[in-house]
Parts: C-alpha cells; sequence; structure tokens
C-alpha cells in the first residue's frame, strides 16, 4: 500500500507539503494542490494514516458489504453477523452494493477511509477491480469473502459447498424416480451460484441421467424470476425441478400451485438456502440448508481470526449443510 512519502516523491513535494494537505490547510498552491491529488490517486493512496495505524487504532467495527440488504438469505446470515460481532465487542456498518455490484469500490473506499477494522464481502457478480482492490488493502486491514469462489486471489473465504449439497439433492430425486429434473439458474454472470449448477450437472452425471439444456431456465433472484421460469420448464414436462435459491423456488411453486400443476405429485421441488418462508408455503418447500446464520457467525470468528494473526496464509474454509426434505418432494 502506498505511503505519504511515496505521494510526495511522486508530486515532486516534501511530505510536510503532502501533510498540509490532508490536513486541510488551504496556504498551499493550487497547482501544487492538483500535483498531489493526482499523485494520490494514482497511487491509491488512502488518507487518515489508515496503512501505518489501523492495528493501533481499533475502531471496533466491522463493514458488511452485500448486494442487497433485503434477502431473507441475507437477512438471516446478517443475524449471526451482528449476533457475534456484537458478543465480541465490534458495531457493523451494512452497505448494499446493488446486484450489478455499481457500488462495490465507492463503498469499500469509503469503509477503509471509516478505518474500519474488517470487512465482510458478498457479491452476486464477479467484480475484478474490486477483489483487486481488497486483495492490496488486505494486507492492513482484515477481509474475509462469503458465498463466492475466488480462485487465485489471497483472501480468506467462508462459504458453503454448494456444489456438492446441489449433487446430493439431484441425487436424491433421481433416487425417488425423477428423470427430468429441470433446474432454475441465476443469470449469466452470477457468480454465487454457479458452483450450485456444476452440482446439478455432477448430479445428473452421478445417476447417468443425460443433460438437456432445455431442461434448464435462467432467472433473476425473484420470486417472479422463479414463476417465469417456471412457465417455461413446464414445456418440457420436467418431472422434478431444482432451484439455485428458494426465492426462485417459491415463485415455481405459487406458479405450479395457480396452473392445476400438482407438487410433488407432477412435479418434486427443492429450493436452496432455507429461509423461514420455506415453512408458510403450501405444500411447504423441501430445500437445501446452509444454516445461514452459523455462516455470519463463522465469518465474524474468521475475520477476527485474521485480525488477531494478520500473517497467517488465507484458507478458505467448507461449511456443512443438508437436505430438508419436506412436502414439496412428496
Amino acid at each position: 500500500m502506498s505511503t505519504i512519502y511515496d505521494v510526495a516523491r511522486l508530486a515532486g513535494v516534501s511530505k510536510t507539503t503532502v501533510s498540509k494537505i490532508l490536513s486541510g490547510n488551504k496556504n498551499v498552491r493550487p497547482s501544487t494542490l492538483e500535483k498531489v491529488n493526482a499523485a494520490m490517486q494514482a497511487l491509491d493512496y488512502v488518507p487518515n494514516g489508515f496503512a501505518q495505524g489501523m492495528r493501533r487504532n481499533a475502531t471496533h467495527t466491522i463493514a458488511v458489504l452485500l448486494p442487497e440488504q433485503y434477502n431473507y438469505g441475507y437477512m438471516e446470515i446478517l443475524a449471526g453477523v451482528e449476533s457475534c460481532a456484537n458478543r465480541s465487542g465490534y458495531m457493523t456498518f451494512v452497505c448494499s452494493t446493488g446486484k450489478d455490484g455499481r457500488y462495490e469500490e465507492k463503498y469499500l473506499r469509503e469503509m477503509v477511509r471509516r478505518r474500519v477494522d474488517g470487512i465482510l464481502y458478498f457479491t452476486y457478480r464477479r467484480n475484478t477491480k474490486s477483489l483487486n482492490y481488497l486483495e492490496r488493502i488486505s494486507r492492513d486491514i482484515a477481509v474475509v469473502v462469503m458465498d463466492n469462489v475466488l480462485k487465485g486471489e489471497r483472501l480468506d473465504c467462508v462459504r458453503v459447498d454448494g456444489q456438492a449439497l446441489t449433487k446430493q439433492a439431484v441425487c436424491c430425486l433421481a433416487d425417488k424416480g425423477c428423470r427430468r429434473i429441470a433446474y432454475i439458474r441465476g443469470l449469466h454472470g452470477y457468480d454465487a451460484t454457479a458452483e450450485r449448477f456444476r452440482g446439478y450437472l455432477d448430479g445428473l452425471d452421478a445417476r447417468g441421467l443425460a443433460f438437456d439444456v432445455r431442461l434448464v431456465e435462467a432467472a433473476e433472484f425473484t420470486m417472479e424470476g422463479g414463476a417465469q421460469a417456471a412457465c417455461r420448464l413446464m414445456r418440457q414436462k420436467p418431472d422434478a425441478l431444482i432451484a439455485a435459491t428458494d426465492m426462485l423456488a417459491l415463485g415455481a411453486l405459487d406458479w405450479f400451485g395457480k396452473n392445476g400443476v400438482n407438487v410433488p405429485r407432477d412435479v418434486r421441488v427443492i429450493g436452496f438456502d432455507d429461509i423461514p418462508l420455506c415453512l408458510w408455503s403450501r405444500p411447504r418447500l423441501s430445500t437445501i440448508s446452509q444454516n445461514q446464520r452459523m455462516l455470519g457467525e463463522t465469518a465474524v470468528k474468521r475475520l477476527l481470526a485474521r485480525m488477531s494473526s494478520p500473517e497467517e496464509e488465507p484458507f478458505t474454509l467448507l461449511l456443512g449443510g443438508g437436505l430438508v426434505l419436506r412436502e414439496t418432494t412428496g
């Protein structure tokens, strides 16, 4: 991470001049101010003494960056995050970056300026620029990535093995006699559920079922998206359906109920997440549980461990999960 000395050297001024500008001193020539600002931008310099003093001046705050706060899955994870953080004496900042990640870098930089002690990072899409920035600042601040597969980045990651769990769901349906198992995935570019789709393919292969591209639909992670995908999929006469999230599965279930499709007699249905709404659907939704509160708590514990041992090698922590079979699978 760049220092004030690097800024001074690039701008061709003294360290004292840079310090004056950072402290808000206006008694500086406009041309000098322009050169210093350009140097800070070129070096990606973060003011407020962050790089030198973060660990000595703990703020006891944790930033949580996620695509949307009002997603039921994230609500459960946030409950686990806040519970564990509060017990450990930390407050949390929660920032919604948008489904397309357009605010990710803005919020990351702002949290660094606010000198948070750690960052928990979620994303729907792989934002290379944000990840590169995270990797750079992780030398001076604890960072844990959640619910995403990151290959090559030297960052801690806490997540469930969506690939193995989805494969288990496909095998379960096949063992119940299903042969045309449909799948609703997220739109292309959403890394968060890409590995779950790979698990779907693994399950078909494990049970000797041919992959049929007509049995796969992509949709937004909403009930409406799930309903629209279910409508299209029923033209292919599937006997089972797995969705990448519970919200997609609940949307499909709603469409089935409104259009005379009996679940589970005509189509068996499995979601992913085990959000509380699964118990309120009729019939009650079978799903893949990833114990989201535990996921949030474990991420905070990993973050605290990283703060205590900043030199430790980064690693990925895979949490367990399992099938929760209810009425939609018979």
